[in-house]
């Protein structure tokens, strides 16, 4: 091996060291969020909630879908004997109900997404507090959450889910 090669692997080995070392000092915790807050019963009861409110936003559109259908399907049967220009403007017509059908839909949807947030809220609070909680009780320099780190692997010793949902409560 070079001088030149001996002088890098030198270099590296002292800048690393003080890094290695402190990494053994360096402790880690993992939780699984969404375990916790959804088999507690706060986080079954958002469920519950989401669930209700999908349902009540989504009964006016069930019946509005069939009816569409309904015109769309009576206008393909009788597109045949239409003049053109009736054709034409009922052509339109169906055209902007699909519209104004799909937007009511858009519009529904970031209300149900709104609503969520606004459930979720006190959860995510609990959550952190009890993460908070079991780090400083464990002396953890760091907290991922398992789902959302990219962990592909964990050491079971390093996972406090269990210890997050006591402090969480169910």
């Amino acid at each position: 091996m070079s001088k030149v090669g001996v002088g890098l692997l030198l270099t590296a080995a002292l800048v690393l060291t003080p890094l290695w070392a402190a990494a053994a000092d360096f402790k880690v915790g993992v939780v699984d969020s969404m375990d916790v807050v959804s088999k507690s019963a706060a986080g079954k009861a958002v469920q519950d909630s989401m669930k209700r409110k999908s349902e009540e936003l989504g009964k006016p559109f069930a019946q509005r879908q069939k009816d569409l259908a309904k015109e769309v399907d009576e206008f393909q049967k009788q597109s045949a004997l239409m003049k053109e220009d009736a054709k034409k403007r009922k052509a339109e017509e169906l055209e902007k109900k699909m519209q104004d059908f799909q937007k009511q839909g858009a519009d529904a949807e970031k209300q149900l997404q709104q609503y969520q947030e606004q459930q979720l809220a006190p959860l995510k609070q609990k959550l952190d507090a009890a993460v908070q909680s079991v780090a400083q009780q464990d002396k953890l320099d760091i907290v991922l959450d398992r789902r959302s780190s990219g962990l592909l692997y964990l050491d079971p010793k390093l996972d406090i889910t269990d210890k997050v949902r006591s402090k969480f409560g169910n």
